[in-house]
């Protein structure tokens, strides 16, 4: 492993700067970006690649023939109330993606690679693979790991054709300085895309009325109607953060009043349950981790496995036991009371200094790009490193 790391180059702050992504480099982001790149060869890229629209039809798959059984929608931990937009959204929007990402174990040093979950909602890193890997990556003179992310998002921004007729794109976040750079970067994709006008905008500043739409109030008595919303919080925040603005979002999307990017039936992949029902579909399948909602229903549980909330985010509330009792790893969050999977825990490409290596794929919603991050621990979570990824020069052999 350690003869693939090599010295990343040091963005000048300069740069930073001019790109508006200073918040990646400094205060408690100094050591976000790693030290070194990571060359996959050519083979690892590909067979990554692959995994990941491989895992994107068994997900979507799972996830159509998950929303038509009542069981399965309980064991997702979707509500009641939210099932109808689900059920609407799959039915009328189930092209409407826009960008996901695949987190995956393995896939270096011949491990294999193994699905550990999907972002369908709320990707992040999408600054760091746009703009940062490709300018570490440059500097460092190497051939850069598949990255065409902009040009994905691009192309599939023009199919969707985002924009309706007379109103404006709200690009809306949560207010944090990383999901505002994330939302920057759709919104303007969609203004590349010629979706009309976009405004970038915290969700507390939306008015949102189930009857006339989502308007802001620009100016004294100057509302901006949006049409179209490119929404950088989780559909699962609403639904169980917020139930009014669910049920104002759902009224307006079913009423065809709005459209909502990515669409709410992408709450079916966001739920880490849906891992448990496709082993179910799938037993047996080298992407997929045995998954269940009791360890004692996994096949090798004293092997190890991990507990995971249904929805957490970025590593929040994640328990690894061995040998069926032993917690040997924990992480703390915000997510300690929803419903849990049990998943068999995975191997990760180490290094000489512990990091584990995570691959990840982008979607749009086939592969287009490759993201690295790893930690020095066993549970990669919010305080992992962004790892630039290049491509390792081949010998080739030549024939006499």
């Amino acid at each position: 492993m350690d003869n693939r790391l090599t010295d990343a180059p040091r963005l000048k702050d300069r740069w930073l700067r001019k790109q508006d992504l200073s918040y990646y480099a400094e205060g408690e982001n100094e050591d976000y970006l790693a030290d070194e790149i990571l060359s996959l060869s050519s083979t690892e890229a590909t067979a990554a690649m692959r995994a990941g629209d491989e895992a994107w039809d068994v997900l979507r798959a799972c996830a159509r023939k998950s929303v038509y059984m009542e069981d399965r929608l309980r064991g997702l931990g979707i509500p009641d109330f939210a099932i109808p937009l689900l059920k609407w959204s799959v039915e009328n929007e189930w092209d409407n993606f826009l960008v996901g990402r695949f987190d995956f174990a393995g896939g270096l040093n011949d491990l294999p690679l193994k699905l550990i979950e999907f972002n369908a909602d709320t990707a992040s890193l999408l600054p760091e693979t746009t703009v940062l890997q490709p300018e570490i990556i440059s500097k460092a003179g190497l051939k850069p790991a598949p990255n065409d992310l902009l040009a994905a998002l691009d192309a599939n921004a023009r199919r969707l054709g985002g924009g309706r007729k007379d109103t404006a794109i709200a690009a809306a976040h949560l207010g944090s300085d990383d999901d505002s750079h994330n939302t920057d970067v759709l919104a303007r994709v969609a203004t590349t895309a010629k979706w009309g006008r976009v405004d970038t905008i915290m969700l507390p500043d939306l008015e949102i009325n189930p009857d006339e739409g989502v308007f802001h109030e620009a100016k004294a008595d100057r509302w901006i109607h949006y049409g179209t919303m490119i929404k950088f919080f989780p559909w699962d925040f609403a639904a169980f953060e917020e139930p009014d603005l669910w049920a104002y979002l759902a009224e307006l999307i079913m009423a065809k009043k709005l459209r909502v990017f990515n669409p709410a039936w992408t709450m079916l992949l966001q739920s880490k349950a849906l891992l448990a029902y496709a082993w179910e579909d799938n037993p047996g399948h080298p992407l997929l981790l045995p998954t269940a909602f009791d360890p004692a229903d996994l096949p090798r549980p004293l092997d190890g496995y991990v507990r995971k909330p249904v929805f957490g985010r970025m590593g929040e509330n994640i328990e690894m036991v061995m040998n069926g009792r032993n917690v040997v790893a924990q992480t703390k969050g915000d997510y300690g009371k929803g419903p849990v999977v049990y998943q068999e825990r995975a191997e990760f490409a180490t290094d000489r200094d512990k990091h584990l290596y995570q691959l990840s794929t982008y979607q749009a919603p086939q592969a287009c790009a490759l993201c690295c991050r790893r930690q020095d621990d066993l549970i990669i979570d919010d305080d992992g490193e962004f790892v630039s990824l290049a491509l390792l020069k081949e010998k080739v052999g030549l024939r006499f």
